[in-house]
């Protein structure tokens, strides 16, 4: 299966495995050089369907995968949250059955400003395996728009079945993808995986005063509608805040290993400057993000995922999540626009459990 292998999932009787994928940045520790070969890949086999579209990412995994192929294209983005970002529930609901967190929902009035002005609506996927949640979705926006979009679905691997592919083709969807893998037997080959991974349950109160903390000021809302120009220059004025205010080649002069991590729904921007550290300093430099998705984890060395963080949401911190892998490095990046003080006293001490000592927190602050 090349860049993908399966793991099991936690305490889920709807669906027992989880494709993860080695060059998707969001599970799994990646080089970036790696994931950008990945994004790029799927963007170009993309290009014709992108033409005048608004892409759409499924949260929390196919948000950066979405907002890369808006930036090949520079088109309209926008993705799914599970996240408070409106008043007045301004939303469109949908389900994910099959999730750990079934709820999904796009902001109404952000869709209803750009449905007119876009030929094709494409949805964005790590990987699609019936099609049913994007299909409940576009039922949704027809049925309030009712202006007879264009769709397209971009997975980087897909699994339909030949009957679902059929569906879709019938319903004119184009389908475009790097890999299409079976799926069958998969709930088989992970039923008896030995789930003897290193866990860590951490309830921290520690106050973070070996961290040095970094506060971008930004108008950027992530989760609402973006112009992906936007965005990706608000990141460019990232850098060149680091290097002005910070000396950011100073700081990864020698350095070997960096890792830049992200937090569940924001994990673009980490992957961005995770681009942007790369082309300026010789080191290797690793990036993924802390998750929502429980995940078992096994000390085989041909399973994907062998330590797990369990902790409270940098969002919330009734809310358990999840990072897995962390690597020590030379100098570690901590991305977010999170703000629950425990959450983040958690993840923090995650990333010390793995054994770093350099921690930067870099604040995404649109407030």
């Amino acid at each position: 299966m090349n860049k993908i292998s399966l793991a099991k999932r936690l305490n889920n009787n709807k669906r027992g495995y989880l494709i993860i994928n080695a060059g998707q940045g969001k599970h799994k520790i990646a080089l970036i050089g790696d994931v950008k070969n990945e994004y790029d890949t799927l963007a170009k086999l993309s290009k014709d369907i992108l033409k005048n579209a608004l892409v759409i990412g499924f949260a929390e995994t196919a948000i950066a995968i979405g907002a890369a192929l808006a930036s090949s294209a520079g088109a309209f983005f926008m993705q799914t949250t599970r996240e408070n970002v409106c008043e007045n529930d301004n939303y469109i609901y949908f389900t994910e059955a099959h999730s750990h967190a079934m709820e999904q929902r796009l902001v109404y009035s952000d869709l209803e400003k750009i449905y007119n002005q876009v030929e094709r609506i494409v949805f964005v996927e790590d990987e699609i395996t019936t099609g049913n949640t994007i299909w409940h979705c576009i039922e949704e926006i027809e049925g309030i728009f009712k202006g007879g979009k264009k769709y397209a679905i971009a997975p980087l691997t897909n699994t339909l079945s030949e009957e679902r592919k059929s569906f879709f083709k019938e319903k004119n969807v184009d389908i475009i993808y790097i890999r299409d893998i079976d799926k069958e037997g998969f709930e088989e080959d992970v039923a008896d995986i030995l789930t003897d991974g290193e866990v860590y349950r951490i309830d921290s109160n520690s106050l973070n005063k070996d961290v040095k903390e970094i506060i971008f000021k930004t108008g950027i809302r992530t989760r609402r509608l973006i112009n992906i120009k936007d965005f990706d220059a608000e990141i460019k004025r990232l850098g060149d805040f680091l290097e002005e205010k910070y000396e950011l080649k100073s700081l990864l002069k020698n350095k070997k290993t960096v890792t830049v991590l992200g937090t569940e729904e924001f994990i673009y921007a980490p992957i961005k400057l995770a681009e942007y550290i790369d082309s300026i300093s010789d080191a290797n430099v690793y990036v993924h993000s802390s998750t929502r998705s429980p995940i078992e984890v096994s000390k085989l060395v041909d399973y994907p995922l062998h330590t797990r963080y369990e902790i409270r949401s940098i969002y919330d911190k009734n809310r358990q999540t999840y990072v897995y892998d962390l690597k020590e490095s030379d100098i570690f990046f901590l991305f977010t626009d999170g703000k629950d003080k425990d959450g983040e006293a958690d993840i923090l001490e995650a990333v010390r459990l793995s054994g770093n000592k350099n921690i930067y927190l870099i604040r995404w602050d649109n407030e």
